[in-house]
């Protein structure tokens, strides 16, 4: 069965008020071409008027591609955009072709035209109508198609972790602010209103002062084997940047299992904890972490290539920040609690889920409670998840209307320093060592291993965009 991983500041640059120039579906891909050195180059434009959707006309949808059609994108991602009836969805592009076939199936059984089918991302960016991107891929791929997504002007709902290293991050943030495109990155635990409650109760004093957070994951991760590749997936190419290693699935082939490959993921903290460390962020208002230790390694599932049992001390200048995780089998004494965030305070602890939280106050008196806290034990959980995921949608598109950034509830900015933090946690873990961070370079001072892996070498062909 798949696995439903519910893993996703102030803008850095000046905000972008752009006017749209007018344009009918039949204009030449020179007239595309325009509008997009348009957008590169009226960052300046103001008055833009953001039109209410209910009174958008069938051809103002912007005009949008998925590079990525796996389970993820193909299940949570295209179906959600198709949902709001902002986008036309005009383009796919996957590497395995039934996928590729499944994805193009929703778009055409939801009412619309069937989309041009591509297995090269480069191709589909050339399409002249095309306004934004979905980038739906492995990790590994994300740095090379978001950067030729920003040369190309176009608007990118990204997701997350953002980066496989923190050079590639580096890189995609300067190729965004050439770009001024708009973009957003898939968090959509932001999107509940959990992590604001949290806030204003630790705001209002009632916990006293938070000491000290912890973000935990236990939970069961299946076994891994090798099979052989299927012949409608161009296995060289999935992996592309990356190192080539065994295609891994379940035991019984039906799940391929690539997050469990450290050549394509980091593992379980940064594909789905970040979600939690990134709410830690927010609710605390914390930047990047001054230095991290890590310990862990594997007891029981040797099969993947990540740890099975990860704790990691993020050190926020002063405030300490927890994670641990466990993923083979852990019985917790309380396992509504398996799954999110600690806030430990003076006067009480405060347990967040995704859509309840539980205050224990320190004097003994009774536990408030406010919602569930147990991850995905509402019955409603599953229909607010992709709510959840259509208001990021809706925005994203918002956003590219009005030609604002006022609405993107996670710019890349923000997503890159949590992306940062979990692979400098990764790299600690790797290296057997304390890092210290330089915030201003990125560097981790004084460690030449832990330096070194700041950058993966590409495979022969493929470059990487930090030289």
């Amino acid at each position: 069965m798949q696995k439903f991983y519910w893993t996703k500041e102030k803008w850095p640059w000046p905000t972008l008020k752009k006017t749209k120039p007018k344009r009918c579906r039949s204009q030449s891909k020179h007239t595309s071409m325009q509008r997009r050195d348009f957008l590169k180059t009226s960052a300046l434009a103001t008055g833009a008027l953001m039109m209410p959707f209910s009174l958008w006309a069938k051809d103002d949808k912007i005009n949008l591609a998925i590079v990525g059609t796996g389970w993820w994108g193909r299940e949570i991602l295209l179906q959600r955009a198709l949902a709001t009836d902002r986008f036309n969805v005009v383009g796919l592009c996957d590497v395995n072709q039934t996928a590729l076939q499944k994805a193009s199936e929703v778009v055409v059984k939801a009412g619309n035209p069937k989309p041009k089918l591509f297995k090269d991302y480069r191709q589909m960016y050339d399409m002249p109508e095309l306004e934004a991107v979905v980038i739906a891929t492995p990790t590994h791929w994300h740095a090379l198609q978001f950067i030729a997504a920003c040369e190309k002007g176009l608007d990118v709902f990204l997701e997350k972790p953002i980066s496989y290293d923190i050079r590639e991050g580096q890189k995609m943030l300067e190729a965004h602010k050439k770009a001024l495109n708009i973009v957003t990155v898939d968090f959509p635990r932001v999107m509940f209103d959990t992590n604001e409650q949290v806030k204003a109760y630790i705001n209002s004093g009632a916990a006293g002062e938070i000491v000290q957070a912890k973000a935990n994951i236990n939970h069961h991760e299946g076994l891994r084997v090798e099979k052989a590749i299927p012949n409608t997936l161009d296995y060289e190419a999935f992996c592309g940047p990356a190192p080539k290693v065994s295609y891994m699935t379940s035991p019984d082939g039906e799940a391929w299992d690539w997050r469990g490959q450290h050549a394509f993921s980091r593992g379980i903290l940064a594909d789905w904890g970040i979600h939690y460390i990134h709410n830690i962020r927010k609710v605390l208002d914390l930047d990047l972490p001054a230095s991290i230790n890590a310990i862990g390694g594997t007891v029981k599932n040797f099969s993947h290539d990540n740890p099975d049992y990860l704790d990691v001390k993020f050190d926020f200048n002063g405030k300490p920040v927890y994670w641990s995780h466990k993923t083979w089998g852990y019985t917790s004494d309380r396992p509504e609690t398996n799954i999110g965030v600690y806030y430990y305070g003076e006067k009480a602890t405060i347990f967040a889920g995704d859509i309840g939280w539980e205050v224990y106050p320190a004097d003994g008196s009774a536990t408030i409670v406010n919602g569930n806290i147990r991850f995905n034990a509402d019955p409603s959980f599953m229909a607010k998840a992709f709510k959840a995921i259509e208001g990021l949608f809706t925005q994203f598109a918002g956003a590219i209307r009005s030609r604002s950034t006022d609405g993107i509830p996670v710019p890349l900015e923000d997503a890159y320093t949590t992306t940062a933090a979990v692979i400098y946690a990764d790299i600690a873990f790797r290296t057997d060592s304390k890092i210290a961070i330089n915030k201003n370079t990125m560097d981790i001072v004084n460690n030449g291993s832990a330096q070194a892996l700041l950058k993966r070498a590409y495979r022969e062909s493929y470059k990487h965009p930090f030289s």
